[in-house]
């Protein structure tokens, strides 16, 4: 994103391919994770109607907070810039992944675990619709300045 002149299309490109990129290794990490824990524990799991519904409520939460952040473009002064929202947007964005690991690592049933999944998914699909914006605004900013 060095170029003189970037065209959006390529812009677009660039910080589709780095979102989806971070966002599905966090989705593999969770899922490893999940998975290690869950055959690690042993035993039969007790799900928890309280914690599961935590695990939803923070869920939820991370989509406007991502969203808001990743939207404030006044504060983009560069390429570069653009490029590190687009890391934090996906990393941020892909904490709803953590959350349900969480609860399929606990065991909890249903649709506690259904729609934090859901979530997941409509994070990606948010995630591409702010980052898509966040790419024209970057191809109308100016290279950044040679280091020394």
């Amino acid at each position: 994103m060095r170029d003189d002149e970037l065209p959006a299309w390529r812009s677009l490109a660039t910080v589709r391919t780095v979102y989806a990129l971070a966002f599905m290794a966090q989705v593999v990490v969770a899922t490893v994770v999940a998975v290690a824990v869950r055959a690690l524990a042993g035993g039969a799991p007790r799900p928890s109607d309280f914690l599961a519904w935590v695990l939803v409520a923070l869920a939820v939460m991370q989509l406007p907070l991502a969203a808001l952040s990743a939207s404030r473009l006044g504060a983009i002064g560069s390429r570069q810039a653009a490029l590190s929202r687009t890391l934090f947007t996906a990393i941020t964005l892909s904490a709803t992944a953590w959350f349900t690991a969480l609860a399929v690592a606990t065991g909890q049933r249903r649709l506690s675990v259904y729609l934090p999944l859901a979530l997941v998914m409509m994070a990606y699909g948010l995630g591409f619709l702010v980052v898509s914006r966040l790419a024209g605004h970057a191809a109308r900013l100016p290279p950044a300045a040679p280091r020394d």
